[in-house]
């Protein structure tokens, strides 16, 4: 494994790790979205039952009321009951609207989680395949990365072992090159020796021819004088 690619691999495992923990994040928070609708839902049923409950203890207490007037006041009975009767078509009004109330704030709730849930779940599946697309081409764009370093470190290999090689063979030749120039000047220092002991040899022939030429001039003049 290269030197490069291991920071490379926790770079894109943290990139993954985060894309990941995005997602699951999400989904936390619509299943938190749904739960809480449903205790709401079941709060607002509990408020109706609470609330029917003491309506219809206020009918029972009033009831209570009327019967204990009635039952005081004998003569009375034809005022209650028709009190009585007002009454309980009141609360049966009353109830009937509670009831109904409650019953469209139960549908409409029902309704809008239902809706909730049907979004929440198409964006779930959305997002998931969005994710797995993402992660998909981030994998994919981790192995290009990571086949474009291996790719650029062999050429760089292959570049450093051209040029080693390269410069290994100039190497050699230049020290051939030496030997040439060093076998060279050895030649030309033995040819320049030789040379002037040529020189030497011919300067001495030279003064010898001379000098006796000399002594031959002096003792032609010589002879002529005497």
């Amino acid at each position: 494994m290269s030197q490069y690619t291991t920071p490379i691999d926790a770079a894109f495992a943290m990139q993954r790790s985060a894309i990941t923990s995005s997602h699951e994040a999400m989904q936390q928070g619509l299943d938190l979205q749904r739960t809480a609708g449903r205790l709401a839902l079941s709060g607002l049923e509990s408020q109706e039952t609470i609330q029917r409950q003491g309506v219809e203890l206020l009918h029972a207490a009033t009831e209570s009321y009327l019967d204990s007037v009635a039952a005081t006041v004998p003569a009375s009975g034809t005022g209650v009951e028709q009190v009585r009767e007002a009454t309980d078509e009141g609360f049966a009004r009353l109830t009937a609207a509670h009831a109904e109330t409650f019953d469209a704030f139960e549908r409409a709730a029902e309704e809008t989680l239902d809706s909730h849930d049907e979004l929440a779940v198409s964006s779930t599946e959305a997002v998931g395949e969005g994710v797995e697309e993402l992660l998909d081409a981030h994998e994919e764009l981790h192995e290009e990365t990571l086949a474009t370093i291996d790719e650029a470190e062999e050429r760089t290999e292959e570049f450093e072992d051209a040029f080693e090689a390269q410069l290994d063979e100039q190497l050699e030749r230049t020290e051939e090159l030496q030997e040439q120039f060093e076998a060279r000047m050895d030649d030309q220092f033995d040819e320049a020796a030789a040379f002037q002991e040529r020189l030497r040899e011919q300067a001495a022939a030279f003064e010898e021819q001379l000098q006796s030429q000399t002594e031959a001039f002096e003792i032609a003049v010589e002879d002529e004088t005497a």
